[in-house]
C-alpha cells in the first residue's frame, strides 16, 4: 500500500501518476526533474512516478489522490477539467490556429486557471503540452458524411468531445484510454483522435490506417499536486520543486511539439495515409466551435472564462495582422 502521507520521516516523497508510458519523453525528463529536485535539497524532496496507466485512468488517478494512495499526476485537459471545469474551455474544437495562441492565451489566463486549482486542492506545478489533435482512422475521411457508419472512440468524461459528436449526430463507443488499442484491434472502434506523438506512444498508428490532416483541437496537459500534501514540505523546498518543474515542464512543451512534427512523419512511413478535406468542409467543420461553445457556456465551463479567453484571442489577433500589415 502507498503511505498516506507524504513524508517519512524529515524527507518527502511526492508520488505521481501519469499515462506517459515509461521511455516516453515525458518520464525521461520527469526523472532529470527529480535527479535535480533531490540535489537541490539534499535529498530531502523526490519524486516516484507510476507511468503508463498502471494506476488506472485519469478517473482513477483523482480517485486514489483523494484517497491519499498518490500525491498528484500529469493530467490532460479530461482530468484538469474534473479538477476545475474552466480550463475545459481552452479545449473547444478550432480553437487555436497555432502555438502562438496558445501560448498567449495561458500566459494570459494562468493566474485564473492556477486560483481555480487551489481553490479545489491542487497545485499547479506547470503546463506540459499534449499537442494539437487529429482524427485516425481505418477508412478515409475528409467530410462529414465521411462519419456514417464508423465507430468512434470517446473517452469517458469528455465533455467538450461528447457535445461535439452529439452535434454531429455521432454516437461514440466511451472507452477508457488505456483500453483503446485492443478496441482498434478488435473492431469494437474504427475511429480515434490523438496527438501524433501520442498516436506512436500508444501504438494507435499500428492499428489504424489514415490520418485526416486537420487539427481538431489543441490538447492540454499539467501537473497537479494535493495542495495538502505540497504544503507538509518546507517553503524553501517548494520554492525547488516549483522552479524545477517549471523549467522542466517548458522543456517538456517544447520537445513535444517538435516531436510531434517528426511523428506524423513517422506514421506516414509506416504506411498511415493522410487524407485533406475540402477548404468548405474545414469552413464547415469550423463553424462548430462557436456552436458548441455557446452551448457549453455555463454548464461545462463559466461564460465569464469564455468571454475572457475570446477577448484576449480577438486582441492578440487583431495585433498579429497589425505587425504583419
Amino acid at each position: 500500500m502507498f503511505s498516506s502521507v507524504a513524508q517519512a520521516g524529515d524527507k518527502f516523497v511526492i508520488k505521481l501518476a501519469t499515462l506517459a508510458p515509461e521511455g516516453s519523453v515525458w518520464m525521461n525528463l520527469f526523472y532529470k526533474l527529480n535527479n535535480e529536485v533531490m540535489e537541490k535539497t539534499s535529498g530531502i524532496v523526490r519524486f516516484k512516478v507510476y507511468p503508463g496507466g498502471v494506476l488506472g485512468d485519469e478517473i482513477d488517478m483523482l480517485r486514489k489522490i483523494r484517497i491519499g494512495q498518490i500525491h498528484g499526476g500529469g493530467f490532460t485537459g479530461l482530468g484538469l477539467g474534473m479538477v476545475y471545469k474552466d480550463v475545459l474551455v481552452t479545449q473547444l474544437p478550432f480553437l487555436f490556429n497555432n502555438y502562438h495562441e496558445v501560448d498567449y492565451i495561458l500566459s494570459k489566463m494562468e493566474g485564473r486557471f492556477r486560483q481555480g486549482f487551489e481553490k479545489n486542492g491542487f497545485v499547479l506545478l506547470g503546463w506540459s503540452d499534449i499537442g494539437f489533435i487529429y482524427l485516425l482512422s481505418n477508412a478515409p475521411i475528409t467530410s462529414k458524411e465521411g462519419f456514417q457508419g464508423l465507430r468512434f472512440w470517446i473517452w469517458e468524461g469528455d465533455v467538450v468531445a461528447s457535445a461535439v459528436f452529439k452535434k454531429l449526430g455521432i454516437v461514440p463507443v466511451p472507452l477508457g484510454l488505456p483500453d483503446v488499442l485492443m478496441a482498434l484491434q478488435t473492431g469494437l472502434i474504427d475511429v480515434a483522435f490523438s496527438s501524433p506523438l501520442a498516436a506512436i506512444a500508444l501504438q494507435w498508428f499500428t492499428k489504424t490506417k489514415y490520418m485526416l490532416d486537420l487539427p481538431l483541437s489543441y490538447a492540454i496537459g499539467a501537473v497537479l499536486i494535493d495542495k495538502k500534501v505540497f504544503q507538509k514540505i518546507p517553503l524553501s523546498h517548494q520554492k525547488v520543486v516549483k522552479e524545477c518543474a517549471a523549467r522542466y515542464l517548458f522543456e517538456l512543451t517544447q520537445r513535444t511539439r517538435e516531436d510531434n512534427e517528426k511523428a506524423i512523419q513517422v506514421m506516414v512511413k509506416h504506411g498511415i495515409k493522410i487524407t485533406k478535406p475540402s477548404e468548405e468542409q474545414v469552413v464547415e467543420f469550423k463553424k462548430l466551435c462557436d456552436t458548441i461553445a455557446k452551448e457549453l457556456s455555463d454548464r461545462a465551463f463559466s461564460k465569464a472564462v469564455l468571454d475572457e479567453l475570446m477577448s484576449h484571442l480577438k486582441a492578440y489577433r487583431e495585433f498579429r495582422s497589425q505587425k504583419s500589415e
